[in-house]
């Protein structure tokens, strides 16, 4: 199963023979797609970090021994960016700079099984959706935020 049909996306579409400039144009896309991901991980720390702010609010006239257990707590949603890291985009970043054909085939590779991983967790990590479905008004949007990520680039590694 490719990657795009593990993320329910339509195949590129055909465009006939591909001029000889290709080689720009994917390293390009490459380059695009590791920032993207840079950015979708800094915007989900950032929402994780408004969740946390709200819930250290919530409580902030708790009892000091409460207060602790919430700060190591809190701790546990680090692990979401902790699992879906600065990897990808670093094998994509790699692979863009990459001018060998065959030297750039093997960072993509890395760089697709760094993406399968990152699905495989977001499919079976329940704490994306109680981030999501937090009963303190904060809204994130994690799953949607990390997906449209992925999205990117699965698409632009083809």
């Amino acid at each position: 199963m490719s990657l795009l049909q593990l993320l329910g996306l339509p195949p590129p579409p055909v465009r006939g023979a591909k001029p000889a400039s290709t080689r720009g144009s994917k390293a390009e896309k490459l380059s695009q797609a590791a920032e993207t991901w840079r950015q979708t991980h800094r915007q989900a720390d950032e929402r994780i970090a408004a969740l946390k702010a709200s819930v250290k609010s919530h409580y902030s006239d708790g009892h000091p021994e409460l207060l602790q257990g919430i700060e190591q707590g809190l701790v546990k949603l680090d692990e979401v960016l902790d699992n879906v890291d600065h990897r990808l985009s670093d094998a994509l970043a790699e692979a863009s700079k990459t001018a060998d054909d065959s030297a750039r085939q093997g960072q993509l590779e890395t760089a697709k099984a760094i993406l399968a991983e990152y699905i495989d967790y977001m499919k079976s990590e329940p704490l994306v959706a109680h981030i999501d479905q937090n009963p303190f008004k904060v809204k994130t949007d994690l799953k949607a935020l990390l997906i449209g990520g992925l999205t990117h680039a699965a698409r632009a590694i083809g």
